[in-house]
């Protein structure tokens, strides 16, 4: 009988293993992060300069605790941060919004979001534009 017990100990572990992986996927979908929908300039998108740029999320941001850099991408790649802007949220706490207080010149602009919601975990993201 000893291999039967072992056989069916193996079968156990193998449920447990299997619980754990779906109880992990669960918490997961539950704790759904809060991502970026959109942003105006969109991604890689090429405009003229902007008043101001939109990011619109799946949920709703803490203020506080979120933010926008934009920094200018120089030739060779060096990123110079673009001063003076007004980060506010709009549109139910949903739409991360700059406000640029200069028109920016032409070249490839980067963008670096921290986005926190009501979870309080912050997801980070990136995209580039380009002025012409």
């Amino acid at each position: 009988g000893a291999m039967h017990m072992n056989r069916i100990s193996q079968i156990r572990s193998l449920i447990i293993g299997t619980s754990l992986v779906i109880g992990l996927l669960i918490t997961s979908v539950a704790q759904a992060h809060i991502s970026l929908v959109e942003s105006t300039p969109a991604t890689d998108a090429v405009v003229a300069t902007p008043k101001q740029i939109d990011l619109v999320f799946n949920e709703r941001l803490v203020l506080r605790a979120s933010r926008l850099e934009l920094s200018a991408i120089r030739n060779g790649g060096a990123a110079e941060k673009v001063e003076h802007i007004d980060v506010e949220l709009i549109n139910d706490g949903k739409t991360l919004r700059a406000t640029l207080h200069h028109p920016l010149g032409a070249g490839v602009y980067r963008v670096q979001w921290r986005a926190v919601g009501d979870d309080n975990h912050p997801m980070t993201g990136e995209f580039s534009f380009t002025v012409e």
